[in-house]
């Protein structure tokens, strides 16, 4: 594959995840007399007969603490409890009833659980990786309501890099490019130098090198999540993320 065919699969493959992913994905914000920000961002997940948010301990841990739906404007406080663990497990989940999820008409979808992969375990060095969140530097708060613009990531995992907690994904701003299929307003307005509110985001291993070797057509549906992102290491320029086989062996053990 010549280095314009892969920016090509690249872009496909990006604006692909970004489309399958928006139903998943919620910011998660804050607000207090004094200040309106966001905080991170969550996932609707899906296990049998219950419906759960996801995201990290350092998130969640902020109260109080709002959410929304894709495809609806309006934005909701979590009432109940939280069930979180701080570091090195930093994860945290909370119920939404069904009278949460049914609380306004939208698109918003869970995770089915079944799509958590066994393992971070990508076939090649060379997969592509994918997270989709909200970042800080395009949250905004103007007449009367906080803005934000979720955002989606094709990386990879950094070589020779993190250990059986943790693996590392490039996070390098100026290399980043935007799709063909970005809007001209988007290009505009859309910053990524920080990556401050990425905490909570869900690491997809789309497996798109390991289903195309077989001659398989891939879709976005062949993707698994495969970790859950915590930390931004600014020294080493990194996105560091749990492995899902840690996250779900913690999501067992406390009934999620």
């Amino acid at each position: 594959m010549t280095l314009q065919q892969w920016k090509a699969t690249c872009d496909k493959v990006t604006d692909e995840m970004l489309a399958h992913t928006r139903q998943f994905v919620t910011p998660l914000g804050t607000e207090t007399e004094r200040d309106v920000r966001l905080v991170g961002t969550g996932s609707y997940v899906s296990r049998e007969a219950r419906r759960v948010l996801l995201t990290c301990e350092h998130v969640a841990v902020v109260q109080p603490m709002h959410y929304r739906f894709h495809g609806c404007d309006d934005v909701f406080e979590h009432p109940g409890p939280w069930t979180m663990e701080s570091h090195p497990v930093d994860a945290a989940f909370a119920s939404i009833s069904d009278p949460a999820w049914e609380a306004c008409i939208h698109q918003a979808q869970p995770i089915p659980y079944q799509r958590f992969g066994p393992r971070h375990a990508p076939a090649d060095r060379a997969e592509l990786l994918f997270f989709r969140g909200f970042s800080g530097e395009n949250a905004r708060y103007a007449f009367g309501l906080h803005q934000t613009n979720g955002s989606g990531y094709a990386t990879q995992e950094k070589e020779n890099s993190g250990d059986d907690q943790i693996f590392e994904l490039f996070w390098e701003p100026e290399n980043i490019e935007l799709t063909s299929q970005t809007s001209p307003e988007a290009a505009e307005e859309m910053k990524f130098e920080e990556a401050g509110g990425f905490s909570g985001s869900l690491v997809w291993n789309t497996r798109y090198i390991e289903v195309t070797r077989r001659g398989v057509q891939w879709t976005p549906e062949d993707a698994v999540v495969t970790g859950l992102l915590r930390r931004w290491d600014k020294d080493t320029r990194t996105l560091l993320a749990w492995r899902v086989e840690h996250l779900r062996a913690w999501l067992d053990a406390k009934g999620a």
